[in-house]
């Protein structure tokens, strides 16, 4: 599947407006309030995400109205992005599952969630990849 097919709009299979794509990305992330001022960090796992959002999964809830997300791409550079929390529930597991909108320009919002896909992409390939070295 192209990336701009995982990111395209397809309201035939979903009530969301943007189609989620599944991931598992390392996330650190800055809850933020209104003003700007960092309240806590933490670490999450990203669950899912599209154009307009993820799903985040951290053993710590989120209480602020916005968070700083940031992870790597496949070549190992910053890539970050402000979002709003939708919510941050409690799950079965004792986790908390976190959804957030990303607040940027549709580009910086693309460019975030693509850089994430490729990273997940990368990084499964590169572990299910037999190695060399053993022959």
């Amino acid at each position: 599947m192209e990336l701009d097919d995982a990111l395209n709009i397809s309201p035939e299979t979903e009530n969301r407006r943007h189609r989620r794509v599944e991931t598992s990305n390392l996330i650190s992330f800055l809850s933020i309030d209104a003003d700007g001022r960092v309240l806590r960090q933490g670490m999450g796992k990203a669950l899912d995400i599209s154009r307009n959002g993820l799903m985040l999964e951290s053993a710590l809830p989120v209480e602020s109205e916005f968070v700083s997300l940031m992870s790597t791409d496949p070549d190992n550079n910053l890539i970050e992005i402000t979002a709003r929390v939708a919510y941050s529930r409690r799950a079965r597991t004792g986790n908390y599952l976190i959804g957030v909108q990303f607040t940027g320009e549709g580009d910086d919002n693309v460019r975030f969630a693509a850089g994430l896909i490729k990273t997940f992409h990368y990084r499964r390939k590169k572990t299910a990849a037999p190695d060399a070295s053993i022959a």
